[in-house]
């Protein structure tokens, strides 16, 4: 029944663009470092390209994710669902990253740890009434939250992000590259919208509790 739901193609689609961009992004980048005329500026173009699908995507995929598992408790209509979240994410967001970042400056482990504290932060801003009525701030709040639950946001994060990325790259790497194999490229594609959908749906539970 899940393949029928227009909202997985929404975030399939996205998933798809993302993956398409970074690869294009890294044979760019790649191209450039191999040149034999040696490193040019355009590096840093291309460099700035892949920050941003890095960063704008991920909560594309996080907005339509949860929209997509509680559509029928909030707003039905997607276009004004986006409209109430979508911008105040993109900031607090920002603000989590460069949170994280200032924190990896000083020691990798406290920027980790940032970034664990603050993975609440979009559902914050789009399910929290304290933060809709201004009463609480996203990152501290999503922190908060974060800390009840810091094993299993832990254990969600190491398997996510770390075990079946680096699973999928040792056995798929080669079949992820939609140049030389673009039918098991797209079958990978579709798999990770669930793997995304899975993780969104256990972190935005631990968020509801």
């Amino acid at each position: 029944k899940l393949l029928l739901k227009p909202f997985v193609l929404l975030i399939f689609s996205a998933l798809l663009f993302s993956t398409l961009t970074d690869q294009f992004l890294q044979n760019q980048i790649e191209t450039v470092i191999r040149s034999k005329d040696g490193l040019s500026n355009i590096i840093w173009f291309w460099g700035f390209l892949s920050l941003v699908n890095a960063m704008v995507f991920p909560l594309l995929v996080a907005v339509l994710s949860s929209f997509f598992l509680v559509s029928n408790r909030a707003e039905n209509n997607i276009q004004h669902f986006f409209k109430n979240n979508l911008e105040l994410c993109f900031i607090e967001t920002l603000r989590a990253w460069g949170q994280s970042f200032l924190w990896s400056f000083l020691f990798i482990i406290p920027g980790l740890i940032k970034f664990a504290d603050y993975i609440l932060t979009p559902f914050v801003v789009m399910f929290s009434n304290k933060y809709k009525n201004g009463e609480v701030d996203a990152l501290q709040y999503s922190t908060l939250i974060s800390k009840k639950f810091w094993w299993r946001i832990q254990l969600w994060l190491s398997v996510f992000y770390l075990v079946i990325p680096i699973t999928l790259y040792f056995l798929f790497d080669e079949y992820q590259l939609f140049a030389i194999h673009p039918i098991s490229a797209t079958l990978l594609v579709f798999l990770k919208t669930f793997i995304e959908l899975l993780f969104h749906f256990l972190i935005l539970k631990l968020f509801i509790k």
